[in-house]
């Protein structure tokens, strides 16, 4: 029997010795989401399972002080507090430096003299404290602990520790200047002179004038004095008393602003956004609303912007924005919503903390809109001789949403990969319609250009050049494919090297005029001993004029022909006469000026070549020109 009492007086002292339940995490002031306001934690040590009552009263006591107090007055919707309360074996805390010394078992072993100071009050057992504090719902890390003892001490590093006593409030809001606020003690003890750098916080500073909160001067009291940071001499702090120096003194307004900016810079104070996904799609033309809702003191006079693309919207000063989908171009687009807190306890803040700001991506689409694109093309031949007859192809998609209705493709012939319409133009394939998410593949059989060169080429497909196709992109209908020219035979032709024209047939309006460029290509005239004479006609081109045995000019004699002749290399006939130049070609241009009284109808151009041994040496193809009213 006596062993057994052993055995449970053994296990009752055991389990006197641990703590005495499990942790009671509670939301004491909840003014939002851990996501958009900073947490704070409130440990408990040295309070026995019975004295939870007056731990939460405690933070109840110290809360209301704390938030009577600059800034977290104007602030104090910015916060969120929580407490862990996990019961101590007993109540109290270590005094390792009294006589006799006291130790006490609690759930974070807070001790006096924490570092040889003796009103330094400090936890221990970090890692308990650091497990509890994770249990509630916080992201800051701050993380203060009131400690059950009469015995007045305080300090601050990871944690910001004060005893419970009649201090309380002074000390915790002080240890939470340092933890919160990153602000340096302002008192002057126990060293006399300073001769170290520029220390960090923003309280302290070896500048005898204050440089540092200089913007702060004659504010409140605000200048510099010496004696700060443990220091009598060498320096100085902003203000005579602050309670970064002594209890019952305000916090200056320099470690107010402080305090004010790295809340801010946790915060957001955009609480609520419309829509609330950032990649918003509008449709034309319903108009789409923005807005959101946000948390900054009326009092603070904020200031609202919106840009739209990195451009402010003029008069844009709500929480909300209509966009007119109608009024903007299809595609991305980024909606920029700004907020800055003017609060006069900030003076300067360069990295923009007072301001938060809220992106959308937003896409325009229009669901009648076509989207088309040329995703390949091919040629028949790569290696290509000048003359060559070559079919081309493209493939056409339209990535919808809309339907598209008839358009052109068209094939070009251009020296780089990038397209020009001053490139040759070889011909078109009408596309009837296209519907959505549908793709065509069109083929054309064309001729390449006599005066195709030797070199590297681009044949490029373009798709709805003109644009009668509403599109949500107008700059991707584009494909160019290589093709390398070749050396071409002897020959003599005549071709229209003109934009957007055909080789062989183009046509004019007499009304409005314009301008043609036929070119005569000859490689193998010697262009030292070889004219080019450009004729015209109005009559057909059979049976011609017979110039020498075999040699025909295919185009018949009429007053056209004599009207080219008498005003040669003049305004309209522009070097009609004349010599080749180092490629083998003769460039002539006729200029047509608007309202010439000509008749409309079917005309052709020939040439014919001029030799120094024969006269007549050879003669070209026709060319047509049809001439419209």
């Amino acid at each position: 029997m006596n062993a057994r009492l052993a055995s449970f007086a053994s296990l009752a002292l055991l389990l006197t010795a641990l703590p005495a339940q499990n942790p009671v995490v509670t939301t004491v002031l909840s003014n939002g989401t851990t996501q958009t306001r900073y947490d704070m934690v409130i440990l408990g040590d040295g309070y026995q399972a019975a004295q939870q009552a007056q731990f939460n009263q405690d933070v109840t006591t110290f809360l209301t002080a704390l938030f009577q107090k600059q800034p977290y007055q104007t602030f104090a919707a910015y916060y969120n507090v929580h407490t862990v309360f996990r019961a101590s074996v007993d109540s109290g805390a270590d005094r390792p430096d009294e006589t006799p010394p006291v130790f006490k078992n609690t759930v974070y072993d807070c001790t006096y003299n924490f570092g040889g100071t003796d009103r330094c009050l400090y936890v221990q057992n970090t890692s308990q404290a650091l497990a509890d504090a994770a249990l509630a719902p916080a992201n800051e890390g701050r993380v203060m602990v009131l400690v059950n003892d009469t015995r007045y001490g305080g300090c601050a590093a990871t944690f910001a520790v004060s005893y419970n006593g009649s201090s309380m409030n002074e000390v915790q809001i002080h240890e939470l200047g340092h933890s919160l606020g990153q602000l340096a003690d302002e008192y002057d003890y126990p060293y006399v002179n300073y001769t170290g750098g520029e220390p960090a916080s923003v309280n302290i500073t070896t500048s005898p004038t204050g440089q540092k909160w200089s913007i702060w001067h004659g504010t409140d009291g605000i200048s510099a004095f010496q004696g700060a940071g443990y220091y009598l001499n060498g320096l100085y702090r902003p203000k005579s008393n602050c309670l970064m120096r002594s209890l019952g003194a305000t916090l200056c307004r320099v470690c107010q602003e402080n305090i004010t900016k790295i809340t801010n810079s946790i915060v957001r104070v955009i609480a609520t956004t419309t829509p609330a996904t950032t990649a918003v799609s509008v449709l034309v033309p319903t108009p789409q609303t923005f807005s959101f809702t946000h948390f900054v003191p009326a009092g603070n006079a904020p200031t609202i912007t919106w840009k739209l693309d990195g451009n402010v919207i003029a008069g844009a000063t709500g929480t909300s924005y209509v966009l007119n989908p109608n009024t903007v171009a299809l595609g991305a687009h980024t909606l920029v919503a700004s907020i800055k807190d003017n609060s006069l306890l900030v003076r300067t803040d360069p990295a923009s903390v007072m301001t938060e700001t809220h992106t959308w991506n937003v896409t325009v689409s229009d669901p009648t809109i076509a989207q088309l694109r040329v995703p390949g093309s091919t040629s028949s031949l790569t290696f290509a001789p000048p003359g060559a007859t070559v079919t081309l192809g493209a493939t056409v998609v339209n990535d919808g949403p809309g339907g598209a209705g008839a358009f052109d493709v068209e094939f070009f012939l251009g020296p780089t990969s990038t397209w020009s319409v001053n490139d040759v133009w070889l011909g078109r394939v009408t596309v009837p319609s296209l519907a959505a998410a549908q793709s065509t593949t069109v083929n054309l059989p064309v001729q390449l250009p006599w005066s195709l060169r030797p070199v590297l080429q681009y044949v490029h497909s373009v798709a709805d050049r003109i644009d009668v196709v509403n599109e949500s992109n107008e700059n991707d209908n584009h494909r160019a494919l290589p093709m390398f020219g070749q050396a071409g035979s002897c020959v003599t032709k005549l071709e229209f090297l003109t934009p957007l024209v055909p080789l062989n047939n183009a046509s004019l309006s007499l009304a409005a005029g314009g301008t043609l460029h036929p070119t005569i290509v000859a490689p193998c005239a010697d262009p030292l001993a070889t004219l080019y004479l450009l004729a015209w006609t109005g009559s057909g081109t059979a049976p011609g004029i017979t110039l020498a045995p075999g040699v025909v000019l295919p185009l018949n004699y009429d007053p056209l022909t004599q009207l080219g002749l008498d005003a040669l290399n003049g305004p309209v006939f522009g070097n009609f006469l004349g010599v080749f130049d180092a490629q083998g070609r003769g460039n002539a241009t006729f200029s047509l000026p608007p309202g010439v009284p000509l008749a409309t109808g079917p005309t052709h151009f020939a040439a014919l070549l001029l030799g120094q041994s024969q006269l007549f040496a050879a003669t070209t193809n026709a060319i047509a020109l049809t001439l419209l009213p």
